[in-house]
């Protein structure tokens, strides 16, 4: 975990609770994923559906993990999840495992939106730009990865473990596979831009800024996306101040946290 930069109540830290909770959360949103997918193949429901399950389910994944990295270091998580990290289904051949996620995710937080900071290219310069690497996210951090840090044994068993299942599904649905894949790299890419152009954003500055949503958009949001996405993406500024605080205590941390102006770019 983050070495905490503001204070606050000690009950809004998060807790091995709040971790068990999470990867609960990983649990439920694999199952649900991989069974919608049978259900496709089987032709029990359409592309339609499919892409609205999709849609409400993987942020809830992608949510869990990033929860999980500032508790819980590659260890202490299973290895179903330490491999397949961003997706509990492989969005492609190229995609980086638990530690390496950690690793970028913590340097994130040390330079947010800088140009040392890791995500830069999916945060900063033109919109049109940010949006293409938005989408090739999986295989640029890959890619960027490996130039910094190289290549290991573990990472290339996940690989071979995630191309095998990649092959299993292939396999089960044909055709039916890429729709499924397809909506899951347009669902993964939207997702990013919230969480990295739009957060880190803001009338031509970069920093890391609140989102503000109408009470309305807000309780909908939660019903249809859950309330660990819906707080996350508005309070991230608290988050990155404080990433010790539970996700549903940020909004009720905000007072202690956020005491003063906006973050600079």
């Amino acid at each position: 975990m983050l070495k905490n930069t503001r204070k606050c109540p000690i009950e809004y830290i998060v807790t091995d609770d709040d971790a068990s909770q999470y990867l609960r959360h990983c649990a439920v949103a694999a199952l649900i994923l991989v069974a919608a997918y049978g259900l496709f193949v089987a032709e029990f429901i359409s592309s339609w559906i499919l892409f609205a399950i999709v849609a409400v389910t993987l942020p809830r994944w992608v949510i869990s993990v990033h929860e999980l990295i500032h508790v819980k270091n590659d260890k202490q998580i299973n290895r179903i999840i330490s491999c397949l990290a961003i997706s509990p289904i492989p969005l492609s051949i190229l995609t980086l495992s638990y530690p390496q996620i950690c690793e970028i995710h913590l340097a994130h937080h040390r330079s947010p939106a800088t140009e040392l900071d890791p995500d830069a290219y999916h945060i900063r310069g033109n919109f049109f730009v940010v949006i293409l690497n938005a989408l090739s996210a999986p295989e640029q951090s890959f890619i960027r990865s490996l130039q910094v840090n190289g290549f290991n044994l573990q990472l290339g068993l996940d690989l071979l473990i995630k191309l095998l299942i990649l092959g299993i599904l292939v396999f089960l649905g044909g055709e039916k596979f890429f729709w499924f894949w397809l909506f899951m790299r347009i669902v993964y890419g939207l997702g990013d831009i919230v969480f990295f152009r739009l957060v880190h954003h803001q009338k031509g500055k970069y920093g890391t800024f609140e989102i503000k949503f109408s009470s309305t958009i807000e309780t909908w949001g939660e019903r249809i996306f859950g309330k660990t996405v819906i707080q996350a993406a508005i309070n991230h500024d608290v988050h990155h101040q404080n990433p010790g605080i539970a996700v549903h205590h940020l909004a009720t941390a905000r007072p202690y946290i956020m005491n003063f102006p906006s973050n600079e770019s």
